[in-house]
C-alpha cells in the first residue's frame, strides 16, 4: 500500500510531483491499480492522483484533428458527438468496455498506460493512426514534451515508453479527409463484464470496389495489441470477395501462431480468429461508417 499520496489540481503540479517522486504510481480511474494495489504488485511508496487536473479531462478539436485528455472516461467518450462523427469505432470499442460502473470510472489513458494485450482502447485508436503525448519538467522548470505513434508507445505486455518522469498527457487523432468504413468487434467469455478473449478493430477505404488503403488490428492475440501488416499488405488493392477474406483470415492466424508458437490453445484460437477477421471486415462493410 502507498505511503504518500497526492492529488494535485493543476498539470504542473502533476509533473513537478512526477519529477520529485519518480517511482510513485499515477491514479487514474482506478479500475487496474486498485486491483493490482490488492495482489500487492505496485512498487514505490507514493501515488499520485490525477482526478483533479482538469488540462488531462475533455476531448476537443485542435487543428486537423481531435485530442483526447488521457483522464476522459470510457462514457464520455462513448457518449461524445464529436467521436461518434469522427472515430466511431472508438466509442464502439468504449461502449464495450466492462459495466456502466467500470466505464464511468475508467480511464482511456490509464487503459493505455496499463498496456494489457487486452486493452479495448488499442486497436481503435492504432487503425485510427493515434499519438500520444508524454510530457515532464525540467528541474527549471521547462515542459519537455514528447509525441509518439501509439504502437511506439507500446513496447510489451504491461510494457510502456513512458519514463519514469512522464504522464501521459493527450491522445491525438487526426481527422482523415477520405471516406473511410470502420468496425470494432471483441469476444468475451460472456457478453457482459467480459476482459476481451479477442477484439480487433478495421478502417478501409475503397476505390472502384478494391481495397485501397486498410488499416486492421487485433488486440488479445499477442503479447500486445498490434496492427497485423501481413493481412493489409495482401488485402490492398484486391476486392473483398469471399476467397480474399478468408486467405485473409488464414493470414491473421499465420502471423498470430508465428508470434505466439503453438499452445494449448491454439487449436481453439487460430479458427476463431480466422473466422474473426473474416466477421469485423464484413462488419465495416455492412455498417458504413463514415468519417468526412
Amino acid at each position: 500500500m502507498s505511503k504518500d499520496f497526492f492529488q494535485p489540481d493543476t498539470l504542473i503540479s502533476a509533473l513537478q510531483l512526477k519529477r520529485d517522486h519518480e517511482g510513485a504510481s499515477l491514479l487514474a480511474g482506478g479500475t487496474d491499480l486498485v486491483v493490482a494495489m490488492r495482489h500487492d504488485t505496485i512498487s514505490g511508496d507514493s501515488m499520485i492522483d490525477l482526478s483533479k487536473v482538469r488540462e488531462l479531462k475533455g476531448i476537443a478539436e485542435v487543428g486537423a484533428g481531435i485530442r483526447i485528455g488521457p483522464m476522459t472516461s470510457f462514457t464520455e467518450i462513448e457518449d461524445s458527438v464529436l467521436l461518434q462523427t469522427a472515430a466511431d469505432i472508438l466509442c464502439e470499442a468504449a461502449k464495450a468496455v466492462g459495466s456502466p460502473q467500470i466505464r464511468n470510472k475508467g480511464t482511456i489513458g490509464g487503459n493505455l498506460c496499463n498496456a494489457s494485450a487486452a486493452g479495448d482502447g488499442f486497436t481503435p485508436l492504432l487503425c485510427l493512426d493515434a499519438e500520444v503525448e508524454l510530457q515532464s519538467l525540467a528541474a527549471d522548470g521547462t515542459v519537455n514534451t514528447r509525441i509518439l505513434p501509439l504502437e511506439e508507445f507500446i513496447v510489451g505486455s504491461k510494457k510502456t515508453a513512458l519514463r519514469s518522469n512522464e504522464i501521459l498527457t493527450g491522445i491525438i487523432i487526426k481527422r482523415s479527409a477520405a471516406v473511410a468504413l470502420s468496425a470494432f468487434k471483441k469476444i468475451g467469455r460472456r457478453n457482459a463484464l467480459a476482459i476481451s478473449r479477442l477484439s480487433g478493430s478495421v478502417t478501409l477505404q475503397l476505390k472502384n470496389s478494391a481495397v485501397e488503403r486498410i488499416h486492421f488490428a487485433l488486440g488479445a492475440s499477442t503479447s500486445i495489441p498490434e496492427r497485423i501488416i501481413a493481412v493489409e499488405a495482401y488485402l490492398t488493392g484486391r476486392e473483398l470477395t469471399a476467397e480474399v477474406l478468408a486467405e485473409a483470415g488464414k493470414r491473421a492466424s499465420e502471423y498470430v501462431l508465428s508470434q505466439t508458437g503453438r499452445r494449448s490453445s491454439s487449436s481453439y484460437k487460430l479458427p476463431v480468429i480466422e473466422k474473426f477477421t473474416v466477421s469485423l471486415i464484413h462488419a465495416a462493410m455492412e455498417r458504413g461508417v463514415r468519417y468526412e
